[in-house]
């Protein structure tokens, strides 16, 4: 199974557009939080239009996990009863964690607790992937406002019974990184 998996988009239609551009709309997106506000400490991104955004992101099927820069207001406009702070989801038999991760000190920990095999975490906008302590530790970067020298990007993650493909794509469709992890429960 594809799943798309973005964070960080804070307002920006352009860099929102971009991706379904490169995977199609018919895919599963989920999102890691700081969806339509762009923070007091960011800059406007490039394409900045929560409004728009919102809108768009009503039609596609998407999971999202609250950010820091999500506010009650940006829940109610994107037409959700509430967006959680931490979800859990299943993909053949890897246990995936998703989270925001404003306040994760220990990622490793913090997915373990869970019992999971797989942390999809967002804030830092610095694309990652890496396993540590046997939990794959997931950050698809931001696509509107990237950090730490990296372009814009989100990930795909393929989910096969026995395999893992993680990638980080720029938006112009190049991998900027690429993992294939076994599944070691088989």
């Amino acid at each position: 199974m594809r799943v798309v998996v973005v964070s960080d988009t804070h307002g920006s239609v352009v860099a929102w557009q971009s991706i379904v551009k490169l995977v199609g709309k018919n895919n599963l997106f989920l999102h890691l939080g700081d969806v339509l506000y762009h923070g007091p400490r960011n800059p406007l991104p490039d394409g900045y239009d929560p409004k728009t955004l919102a809108e768009e992101l009503k039609v596609f099927r998407i999971d999202f996990v609250r950010g820091n820069c999500d506010a009650d207001v940006d829940i109610m406009v994107l037409g959700i009863p509430e967006i959680p702070k931490v979800a859990e989801q299943t993909f053949w038999d890897w246990k995936v964690l998703m989270v925001h991760g404003e306040d994760l000190d220990d990622e490793i920990g913090f997915a373990k607790k869970h019992g999971v095999d797989v942390l999809l975490r967002g804030h830092t906008h610095i694309p990652k992937i890496e396993k540590k302590s046997g939990i794959i530790v997931v950050n698809p970067g931001s696509p509107s406002i990237p950090k730490g020298g990296f372009p814009p990007t989100f990930s795909v993650l393929d989910f096969e019974e026995n395999n893992l493909t993680v990638q980080i794509l720029g938006l112009d469709g190049s991998e900027i990184m690429r993992e294939v992890f076994k599944n070691e429960k088989g």
